[in-house]
């Protein structure tokens, strides 16, 4: 309560319309130094239903990415102001953090320990308890930074003033970059035989002639929408990454999402055969066409992007893996988050028939490969596998630069490190 106090005014304030009023002038959440290494910072959300006599919300989960514990029965939740319709709560994080959060409001049959109490303590049974209650997740409204869109929902941005500076972003999140119209993409349909599905691709261009084709695994995240286009264009106007063009590649939904990214053949062998051409033909109706290859993914995508400048080097050479799932092909490892700490410490070979495995055997060359490789350092166990994957590259004379980001398994992390990849790999003049 000092704390709120000191922040916005008289304690019998808080709560208040203008105490809310003020509040949202301020940058939000609130951040300060506590030494070099770390910043506290507090978080506070409004009850859009009032006070505990009025509202339903019995609890309020804080999830920041990679930060809170996502396997835990008593994740971090806000506390709410008793008699007012504030919820708070303060965390102590890197000072080099980059990564989204959310607020999570639980109904009273939501809460964790009803839910454990009905059913049971297993893993199990606490990921299907999180899988369901993170769909309600809720942006923060007081946060002045557009709304991110992750694979949950809406979240918002945390930046921590240590943190990288990020190109084009920032000027992005300032409004300063023109909007990308979606006249501007050429839309393609897929309809794969090969496959047996069908989606809708897109095709940007940065350059009005011959250029890079850049494949963006996960498509519909890297469209206008996200301002992932502003932010080439921008990159591009100002040199720092060379004219390219950019097919937006879709996920079809989850499951085939899975299925296609995970070390699949046929799907790049259809994209290769059928996709392709007709990415080719529309270029070419205005005078463009590709000089070479660039494929960019994360998580399963980052191991999928790999996978194709391995398995077909001689269109697929430049690739950008962000936080590859490069446990792969251990398909229980996502199942046991509490025993994968220590066991997956301790594991000092790649998974069997793992890319990094199948490198270090000698069954793959490297030879032709030019990678862009990151991982977040709140990822854990993805780290192991990751420097791995890394390791095993570099041993066999792959050409690599791999780095590890201060942030999570998040959109926020990627999209700096799609940037900085581009500019690494195909950079401007």
């Amino acid at each position: 309560m000092t704390l709120l106090r000191q922040l916005n005014g008289e304690e019998s304030l808080i709560g208040s319309p203008p105490w809310w009023e003020k509040l949202a002038l301020q940058n939000l959440p609130l951040i300060t130094y506590l030494n070099d290494q770390f910043c506290s910072v507090l978080f506070l959300w409004r009850d859009p239903e009032g006070d505990e006599n009025h509202s339903n919300t019995a609890s309020v989960l804080l999830s920041v990415n990679s930060v809170t514990n996502h396997h835990s029965w008593e994740p971090k939740c806000l506390e709410r102001v008793a008699g007012t319709d504030v919820w708070v709560g303060q965390l102590e994080i890197s000072a080099t953090w980059r990564g989204s959060y959310s607020f999570l409001p639980l109904t009273a049959d939501q809460l964790p320990g009803r839910v454990k109490a009905a059913g049971n303590d297993s893993g199990e049974s606490q990921r299907h308890w999180w899988i369901d209650v993170v769909q309600g997740q809720v942006h923060d409204p007081l946060n002045p930074l557009p709304v991110q869109f992750s694979g949950w929902g809406m979240s918002s941005s945390l930046h921590l003033p240590n943190a990288p500076i990020e190109l084009g972003w920032s000027e992005w999140e300032k409004g300063q970059l023109r909007s990308i119209e979606q006249s501007q993409i050429t839309l393609i349909d897929w309809q794969s035989q090969t496959l047996s599905n069908q989606r809708r691709c897109g095709v940007f261009s940065t350059s009005s002639g011959k250029a890079p084709l850049v494949v963006l695994l996960d498509g519909q995240k890297w469209g206008a929408k996200s301002g992932t286009l502003s932010v080439l264009q921008y990159l591009t106007d100002t040199k720092k990454i060379a004219p390219a063009h950019y097919l937006l590649l879709p996920s079809v939904d989850s499951q085939t999402r899975r299925k296609e990214l995970s070390c699949h053949r046929p799907f790049w062998q259809a994209l290769i055969n059928e996709l392709l051409p007709s990415v080719k033909k529309s270029l070419q109706a205005v005078d463009r066409g590709i000089t070479e290859y660039v494929v960019a993914g994360q998580s399963l995508g980052g191991l999928s992007a790999l996978y194709a400048g391995l398995y077909f080097a001689d269109y697929f050479s430049k690739i950008i893996s962000l936080s590859g799932s490069f446990w792969w092909p251990e398909q229980n490892r996502m199942r046991s988050p509490k025993e994968s700490s220590e066991e997956y410490e301790a594991l000092n070979q790649p998974p069997t028939n793992s890319l990094a495995d199948l490198i270090l055997k000698d069954h793959l060359e490297v030879a032709k490969l030019q990678l862009y490789q990151t991982v977040g350092l709140g990822e854990k166990d993805m780290c192991l596998y990751n420097d791995q994957t890394f390791q095993a590259i570099k041993e066999k004379g792959g050409l690599a630069s791999y780095k590890k980001v201060s942030g999570g398994h998040d959109w926020l992390s990627w999209r700096s490190g799609l940037m900085n990849g581009l500019i690494y790999l195909i950079p401007g003049e």
